[in-house]
């Protein structure tokens, strides 16, 4: 898979036989970048620029969100020089502690943010310094999974980077959060005991992105409120009842669980 054949694909997107043309794209969501040789590195920050470009306009613009897998241990410079080339175009990084700790290095000049609510107690200091390398290479936001713990949520502290995804008809809910914010997310219970846990770090990564573009005007999405829709997302995902539609809840009935505080109970270690 290369990044022309990508291109294509999103070319595709605006292929619509209707006057009116498909509906301004509010993210774009790429995974696991380490399994595709082509899409690595130049290569990749140069794809995400070219999408970016392509789904963007003046009054609209949309959010890169990138999820990691496939991210080999064994050699951890090639790990990185996949992936970090390309941060400074990433909106949102997608992964888990292992995947931060195999990209980690030493590197990094910035101490992490001290967060209010004492979340970062859950991650330790190599884990916190990663996170603020990521930001320090350009990355907006990380969504880092913590499994049965939830997850946190890191927002750069450039308030400049978060600018950048400010338009002048839309601004998306992630351009108006508070530069340097962490936050942790629980994760939910699912009281049956029905538990299917496969396709759980997608569902977060995509719940993320969605609050994350959407809603900017009509729910003023905070970083712990796109967290928490998130992992309401993934506990839907996770529950064998829900999983495949049935009594399935829709995004606006998870955001309003959430202003209405009737959340499922929390998940315990």
């Amino acid at each position: 898979f290369s990044p022309d054949e990508m291109l294509q694909q999103v070319d595709e997107y605006f292929v619509n036989d209707s006057l009116a043309g498909p509906p301004p794209a509010r993210a774009f969501l790429f995974g696991y970048p380490h399994l595709m040789p082509k899409m690595q590195g130049a290569a990749l920050k140069s794809m995400l620029e070219n999408v970016r470009d392509k789904l963007s306009s003046d009054d609209n613009k949309v959010l890169i969100a990138v999820d990691l897998n496939g991210v080999d241990g064994s050699d951890t410079t090639v790990a990185r020089s996949a992936l970090i080339p390309a941060l400074s175009e990433i909106d949102v990084l997608h992964l888990n502690e292992d995947e931060a700790m195999v990209l980690s290095s030493s590197s990094s000049s910035t101490a992490a943010n001290d967060g209010d609510d004492g979340s970062n107690s859950l991650l330790s200091s190599a884990l916190l310094s990663q996170i603020s390398s990521f930001h320090e290479h350009g990355c907006a936001v990380v969504l880092l999974s913590l499994g049965s713990k939830g997850a946190f949520v890191s927002v750069t502290p450039d308030a400049k980077r978060l600018q950048q995804l400010s338009s002048s008809e839309c601004n998306m809910a992630m351009s108006q959060w508070s530069a340097g914010t962490q936050v942790h997310v629980p994760a939910f219970k699912i009281e049956h005991g029905g538990v299917n846990t496969n396709g759980a770090g997608d569902a977060l990564f995509a719940g993320f992105s969605l609050a994350a573009s959407s809603w900017g005007s009509k729910w003023k999405v905070c970083p712990l409120n796109a967290g928490t829709f998130a992992s309401l997302v993934a506990w839907q995902r996770c529950d064998s009842k829900t999983r495949d539609g049935e009594g399935m809840r829709s995004a606006d009935a998870l955001m309003d669980m959430i202003n209405e505080q009737k959340l499922p109970a929390l998940l315990e270690d």
